[in-house]
């Protein structure tokens, strides 16, 4: 009762806090037309460009990567910058086009900020839907040149805007704010860059199971637990790998499932063809993933991490409404990825579908 009471009280309040903010922050001391030709970049003045990624999702992290690529193809001199936080900076920690990466702290943004106005960015790439009031006060003491947002036309803070449809794939939207820069027909394939020593390590782990000729990852958890199977859901898909293929099965999830991921093991009575290699960080996920015959998971982050290296995998989702095209916009789209759907036809208004819900024969 206090919990729904409190979120009540926290809706009721948001728009205010938030329309109080822009008035404090959405405004912008100096406009810098002579680097904006025809509504876009003229990148023939840009220096250097700041990406925020404040919000530390690892799988966007991942399509990112994709933008700093192609700007480095079309621009090698344009030092890019990355403000981040969490497990998303080591997406990028070794990325060869990003020249700064800036660990953002809540609490701490006004001393981030600071600091990034020292290097004077030509541009500042905001991917946020909605802006916080510490966010908009972010931008604003970052001081950048340019400023582009979503959707943000109308706007003072910001000098440029890109959109997003819903309706289409996420990488829809990085193509629009790479045209925006000036960058068209972009390649719009993700890369992740891992480090020898992530490298050398999942090869020792690979040797210590015997170097398997092929091997499955089953990744049974997401970020919710309405999108995270459940043991029974487990259990039934493990026992397909075993009886359809001859290779292994490796589990990987968060240390908090070891328990829960070695009791399923032992009920699979097969300990010899499954394992659970205890992975230190999410770059030794993602060699593990580069390595793996197949993938399968509900979480779109390991999605996004598999689509780098194009592997064959089954993704689970929910099924759409009208309000909710998740499944198009955090697609694996590639032709070596399938989808398949929780259909949960009880499901009452404001519960969360149950993602276990779909028929295992399609995996």
């Amino acid at each position: 009762m206090i919990r729904k009471l409190n979120r009540v009280i926290q809706d009721f309040l948001r728009p205010i806090r938030l329309n109080l903010g822009r008035k404090l922050w959405d405004r912008k001391t100096e406009k810098h037309l002579e680097l904006i030709k025809d509504n876009r970049v003229d990148m023939s003045r840009v220096k250097s460009i700041l990406f925020l990624r404040y919000d530390g999702k690892i799988g966007d992290m991942v399509i990112n990567t994709l933008m700093f690529r192609e700007i480095q193809k079309r621009y090698p001199e344009v030092k890019i910058g990355v403000v981040s936080r969490g497990a998303a900076t080591d997406i990028i920690k070794f990325n060869p086009h990003v020249k700064v990466i800036y660990n953002y702290k809540k609490g701490k943004e006004s001393e981030l900020a600071n600091e990034i106005a020292k290097e004077n960015y030509d541009v500042l790439v905001d991917f946020s839907e909605m802006l916080r009031v510490n966010q908009m006060k972010f931008i604003n003491l970052c001081k950048a040149k340019i400023n582009i947002g979503l959707d943000k036309d109308g706007w003072n803070l910001f000098d440029l805007s890109y959109r997003k449809d819903s309706r289409k794939h996420i990488t829809d939207m990085y193509k629009n704010v790479l045209g925006v820069l000036g960058i068209e027909n972009p390649d719009l394939s993700y890369e992740i860059y891992t480090g020898i020593v992530v490298k050398d390590e999942i090869k020792r782990r690979l040797r210590e199971l015997g170097n398997p000729e092929s091997f499955t990852i089953l990744n049974p958890y997401a970020a919710s637990k309405h999108r995270s199977f459940n043991v029974e859901k487990i259990l039934e898909i493990s026992s397909k790998i075993l009886k359809d293929t001859k290779g292994m099965l490796l589990f990987i999830g968060e240390p908090s499932k070891k328990q829960e991921i070695e009791e399923i093991i032992d009920a699979l009575g097969d300990t010899g063809r499954v394992k659970y290699p205890t992975l230190s960080g999410i770059l030794e996920v993602v060699e593990l993933i580069k390595h793996a015959d197949y993938v399968i998971t509900p979480d779109t982050s390991i999605v996004h991490i598999a689509a780098a290296f194009k592997k064959p995998m089954t993704a689970v989702y929910r099924a759409d409404s009208e309000e909710d095209t998740n499944s198009e916009l955090w697609a694996p789209n590639y032709k070596e990825a399938k989808q398949i759907f929780s259909m949960d036809l009880n499901k009452k208004i404001g519960e969360e579908t149950d993602i276990n819900l779909f028929n295992i024969d399609e995996i």
